[in-house]
């Protein structure tokens, strides 16, 4: 009966320890539960083992974007054979395939500088990078800026005229890669590094 009788009382508290605290058997259920916590709040931190851990905000990243949402390039910046007279041609700038009215970007932060017609009487538009890097866009079927407004990267910029749009970068008024300028890494990259020879003089 005595037995019965303790078995439905509340267990009395264990009697503090020297600094004040409740022992360790008192707290025994809810230090476990209060470790098993910890140890899974540290299991969802970085990993102390990994050397790398933590070098993801630090990693270089490029200033400049793709000028299209899907890309797809057709053509490349380089020397070529002419499909018509067999002989050797620059080819300037990147070339990508598009659907007609599909949305044009900036490439970088800029402010445009002018909306004309190229040698080929197609609308195209020249964005001032800053120290001295322009991109020329086209060809376009409308531009959605004007002369003088200052773009973000990413901005839709205008609209593809048709199945191609060509983006040209230039240093101090000299074409370079668009590569260069991009920094983008492409899964085709080392076949890109075979270019032509320099033409012969004629």
């Amino acid at each position: 009966m005595l037995a019965l009788a303790l078995a439905g009382c509340p267990r009395p508290a264990s009697p503090p320890g020297e600094d004040g605290q409740p022992s360790a058997e008192a707290g025994g259920e809810s230090g476990g539960k209060g470790s098993a916590e910890g140890s899974r709040a540290s299991d969802n931190g970085p990993d102390s083992s990994d050397p790398f851990a933590g070098l993801e905000p630090l990693r270089p990243h490029p200033w400049a974007g793709w000028p299209v949402e899907n890309v797809d390039i057709e053509g490349y910046d380089g020397w070529r054979i002419s499909p018509v007279t067999g002989g050797f041609e620059r080819d300037r700038g990147l070339v990508f395939n598009t659907d007609p009215g599909a949305f044009v970007l900036a490439i970088a932060d800029a402010q445009v500088v002018e909306i004309g017609r190229n040698d080929q009487d197609q609308l195209e538009l020249t964005l001032d990078h800053g120290q001295g890097i322009e991109s020329h866009l086209g060809p376009l079927s409308d531009a959605l800026v004007h002369a003088g407004l200052p773009v973000t990267r990413g901005a839709v910029v205008g609209l593809a005229a048709g199945r191609s749009l060509r983006l040209r970068v230039s240093v101090d008024g000299l074409d370079i890669d668009p590569l260069l300028a991009l920094r983008q890494p492409l899964h085709r990259w080392p076949a890109l590094l075979r270019v032509l020879p320099t033409p012969p003089p004629e």
